[in-house]
């Protein structure tokens, strides 16, 4: 790049060769994308030049009070700089650059050129064409370029210096490089999705594409493994550890590998890395109880529980094996084990391995707690009544709450509901009702007023699902006069019980003892008014569940439209469809509620849940969708997209794969950009398919496309190459 001085008066810097921004005033970003250079052929007019920077000025950081003197300068000394790159003269190359920070005009170089220039220093170090005298200048220069997102020649330099078993220096140039990112631990977080709201935000597993968490760069994970080599040489854990939490750049076991190949002359070292990577990532995620928690979650869902046994396990041998560095609870930690797992972390365990009908490893966490000194709280034992009944196993759900109690632990409002739910779920009405008297008689002290309405709520339901609905109805009219008040929950139990029965007395009743308590009703409340009309043979169910919202001071708009369809293509039934097509031409004809893409979608979505449709017809209905979306200028975005692709790649049928890749297909001729949350739907889908050929053509696809990966994506290519292994 050449600066040159413009008219007098105006002080003006006219970028020749490329525009660059400060490469020291910010943190660059990976997702700013690289602007074109502004080049000057010997026959182009200067008028023409003079246009193409203008055109190019509002990228640049200001350039006022830059001298004529400095702009010449900075031309000469950037010739220099170019004539000593090329010629691979490293003392020349740091000289110069030298004389560019002594005269401010470093932040003029482009990136390009300040990576060329710290890998050339870096390497000469490395080989020894520079000595000692030069070592900390070509630091400075490195740690200045991986600030700037090219870690490459810092790379370099730390793995000489474990190589050269300088722990200390590898540790102090990192927290350097930390320092130089001016408080920020990375250089861009993963873009929220345009036109996607952060749903469950904080709610989704670390290693989700919406996570937050950073996307998977090589040079800064090499930057972390080299540090915590580095703390390995040491044997300073608890330091690694600290490292860690202090950034949200994550290890990749491809990663991993890569870096430790050099330093294949020490095996031993090697085997130490990997074991501090693997007890680190442990570590951070007990750290975080609710990662933890959906992590366990999200494991329990798989077929097998082997990667679940497995995380239990690294857990288990982290407290009580050689070695511990986590705590079996937090009041026991100490320096040495800094985290400590929490009874949620414990209680998601076994609530999982009892999802999964593994009450053998269930019983094991019990004897391991015990043997652990682990007095197991009232929440573990609510959540263990609560996975009883998720599996229908009363007598165990009985002989827990038991136990309970002969250990003094007082039950709170949600234990209660745990066993009531499981007593009326096993088809023991009475005894449900001796627990819920006893709770009547003596409710748990300072008891939220929404857990106590739970515990109404589901006595309200297990009496009509035994049959006892005078009971439910006197039950429902004492709490409307005394506490707790019913709430949307308790008429939403009776309106969806009186709808499957097509009792439209009672349910007018309920929407007018709602009216007289001003609550107002939701999408199932509706949703479930209009199943009634729709069972009763009512064409004109639509119409008149929009009556009913009206009487209530809802006035319909497009949100609660779109959400009631959504429900109704939630049923599965062909008259359910047909009051969904006439409730979306009803839309189509008002201007005040014109149906989105949400609209369409939930229709799409809806057709390719489950397989109540013939194909043939599903097919129809949704060429005859698109075709209504195109008529009104309805464009599918990338949330669309993704709500269409998972659909279909669930869709067990042939047409799910092919109506897939034909989104997939549609979305590249849109030049829709893909995300990390598109390459995580489609080779997920592919991958519990089976599509092993589908999914290797797309990971080609998309590391051609120059897409780089999140760890999570990463593991699931690596999936895909193993065939699922």
């Amino acid at each position: 790049m050449l600066l040159r001085a413009a008219a007098p008066r105006q002080k003006s810097v006219v970028l020749l060769d490329f525009l660059a921004p400060s490469l020291l005033a910010r943190v660059a970003s990976t997702a700013t994308p690289r602007r074109k250079p502004i080049s000057l052929r010997p026959s182009e007019p200067a008028s023409d030049l003079v246009g193409k920077v203008k055109q190019g000025l509002p990228l640049l950081h200001s350039t006022r009070g830059v001298s004529d003197s400095q702009v010449a300068q900075f031309n000469a000394t950037l010739a220099q700089l170019r004539h000593a790159s090329l010629n691979k003269n490293a003392v020349a190359v740091l000289n110069i650059w030298q004389q560019l920070e002594e005269n401010k005009l470093l932040h003029f170089l482009q990136r390009s050129q300040v990576e060329e220039v710290s890998g050339l220093l870096a390497r000469s170090l490395v080989s020894g064409k520079l000595d000692s005298s030069h070592t900390s200048s070509v630091h400075e220069v490195a740690l200045q370029a991986a600030a700037g997102c090219s870690t490459d020649a810092l790379n370099d330099l730390l793995v000489m210096l474990l190589k050269q078993n300088n722990p200390a220096a590898v540790i102090e140039l990192y927290h350097r490089f930390m320092e130089l990112l001016g408080g920020k631990d990375i250089w861009d977080e993963v873009p929220e999705e345009k036109g996607e709201a952060p749903q469950n935000a904080g709610l989704v597993s670390d290693d989700h594409p919406k996570s937050r968490r950073m996307p998977h760069i090589p040079g800064r994970a090499n930057l972390l493994l080299a540090v915590t080599t580095a703390h390995a040489q040491c044997d300073a854990f608890q330091d690694a550890l600290q490292v860690c939490f202090n950034t949200v750049v994550r290890f990749h076991h491809q990663t991993t590998k890569a870096f430790l190949v050099k330093f294949n002359r020490d095996p031993a070292l090697q085997d130490k890395v990997n074991l501090y990577v693997k007890r680190l990532e442990i570590a951070r995620m007990v750290a975080r109880p609710p990662s933890l928690s959906r992590q366990i979650t999200n494991l329990s869902t798989a077929p097998s529980t082997r990667l679940l046994e497995s995380l239990y396990r690294s857990i288990i041998d982290a407290i009580s094996g050689p070695d511990p560095y986590i705590a079996s609870e937090p009041s026991k930690v100490t320096p040495q084990r800094s985290v400590a797992i929490t009874e949620a972390g414990w209680t998601s365990f076994l609530a999982a391995f009892l999802k999964a009908r593994r009450r053998d490893l269930a019983a094991n966490i019990w004897t391991d707690m015990i043997n652990l000194g682990i007095k197991p709280g009232v929440s573990l034992w609510t959540a263990l009544i609560d996975s009883y009944d998720s599996i229908r196993a009363v007598d165990e759900a009985v002989s827990s709450w038991n136990m309970m109690s002969a250990q003094g632990i007082k039950p709170e409002a949600l234990t209660y509901r745990a066993l009531i739910s499981t007593l009326f779920n096993a088809r023991k009405p009475d005894e449900a009702m001796k627990v819920f008297k006893t709770f009547q008689r003596a409710p748990p002290k300072d008891a939220a007023e929404v857990h106590v309405a739970s515990v109404y709520n589901t006595v309200l339901n297990g009496l009509l699902l035994s049959g006892r609905e005078s009971e439910a109805q006197a039950l429902l009219k004492a709490m409307e006069t005394q506490s707790p008040t019913p709430d949307l929950v308790s008429f939403n139990t009776f309106l969806g019980y009186y709808g499957r029965r097509g009792n439209f007395k009672m349910l007018a009743n309920l929407v007018s003892r709602m009216s007289a308590l001003k609550l107002v009703g939701d999408v199932y409340t509706y949703s479930a008014i209009m199943s009634a009309l729709l069972k009763a043979g009512r064409e004109d169910a639509p119409e008149l569940m929009i009556d009913i919202m009206r009487k209530q001071g809802v006035e319909p708009n497009v949100a609660t439209y779109s959400a009631i369809i959504d429900h109704q293509m939630r049923e599965q039934n062909e008259k359910n469809l047909e009051a969904t097509m006439r409730m979306l031409q009803k839309m189509e004809q008002d201007p005040n509620v014109q149906p989105n893409e949400v609209t369409y979608t939930s229709i799409l979505t809806g057709l390719y849940r489950g397989q109540w449709l013939e194909p043939e017809k599903a097919e129809d209905l949704k060429k005859e969708n698109v075709q209504r979306m195109q008529r009104r200028g309805v464009e599918f975005n990338i949330t669309t997209y993704h709500t269409l692709i998972k659909a279909c790649l669930e869709y067990s049928r042939p047409e799910g794969l092919t109506n897939a890749l034909a989104y997939y297909r549609e979305m590249r001729r849109a030049k829709i950009p893909f995300n990390h949350t598109t390459w995580y739907i489609l080779l997920l889908g592919l991958l519990r398919r089976g599509e092993w050929a589908v999914a290797d053509e797309l990971i080609d696809d998309m590391f051609i496309s120059g897409h780089k990966p999140s760890g999570a994506v990463m593991d699931l290519v690596g999936k895909v190459r193993r065939r699922g292994g």
